[in-house]
């Protein structure tokens, strides 16, 4: 016998399950409340959450809900309005904010006393002189960092040596123009994502690379036994470079031998 069977058929089929089991959610939350002994008497973990300002809070969920149920319910019920096309959950790792995937899990599949914190992410457009980079960065970021740390992380994954920060509100949604730059406004290390209202549609952060002389003078004297007055000088000749360029490892230098008797 051939069994088939329709698509329509099959995404109505699982919307019903998917409401059914909201349903029954209900009810087992509904019981819990008129009755405290329900709890003990059906599996649940506690999950941890770090909500946007740095305040934690440890509730329990059922075994048998979603994983993005109880996200969706704890953004909805504790997370401001301003902030819910912002905010994502994601988890931290080893001090890095890892993005959380497995919505489609159920509780039970966590460890208890999983951990989850709630954060946002940045553009960052790279600019040198009155030229643009193509590539922009998006990076992860708490509501009350610093610019300072933000600023840090650029420098160590783009190998740059200094930059400054310009918050610019883009008009139009694409890449950033002269325009908008010309409209943004400087910011200090100091500021943080909240204080610049970075979590606002088409905010983004430009990153302008600071250019700088950087003079290298090595000079050392080298006394031959076979004459007391023998004078050897290495001198390399002054370098300019882009400090986001200047590696000393990768920069060519002139050295000038000078043998005096």
């Amino acid at each position: 016998m051939i069994v088939s069977f329709k698509y329509e058929n099959l995404v109505s089929q699982v919307q019903t399950i998917q409401s059914q089991t909201a349903e029954i959610e209900t009810i087992l939350q509904d019981r819990c409340k008129n009755n405290r002994q329900i709890p003990g008497d059906i599996k649940s973990h506690s999950f941890t959450f770090l909500d946007p300002y740095g305040n934690r809070m440890t509730k329990n969920y059922f075994d048998h809900q979603l994983i993005s149920q109880v996200i969706n319910q704890y953004k909805k019920t504790y997370i401001p309005k301003y902030l819910h096309s912002w905010i994502r959950v994601g988890t931290m790792e080893d001090d890095q904010i890892r993005p959380f995937h497995d919505f489609k899990s159920t509780v039970s599949t966590l460890t208890n006393g999983y951990q989850f914190i709630t954060y946002g992410q940045v553009t960052v457009y790279l600019k040198e002189d009155d030229y643009f980079y193509d590539k922009k960065l998006e990076v992860p970021v708490l509501l009350m960092d610093k610019l300072e740390k933000i600023k840090k992380q650029i420098m160590e994954q783009q190998d740059l040596l200094d930059v400054e920060f310009k918050i610019c509100l883009l008009d139009e949604e694409g890449d950033i123009n002269r325009k908008d730059w010309e409209k943004g406004t400087r910011v200090e290390p100091k500021d943080t994502i909240i204080s610049c209202q970075l979590f606002q549609d088409h905010c983004v952060i430009v990153a302008e690379i600071i250019k700088e002389k950087v003079k290298y003078l090595l000079s050392f004297q080298i006394i031959p036994a076979y004459s007391f007055f023998s004078l050897l000088t290495i001198r390399p000749n002054v370098l300019s470079a882009y400090r986001w360029r200047l590696r000393m490892r990768n920069v060519p230098t002139l050295l000038s031998l000078q043998l005096r008797k």
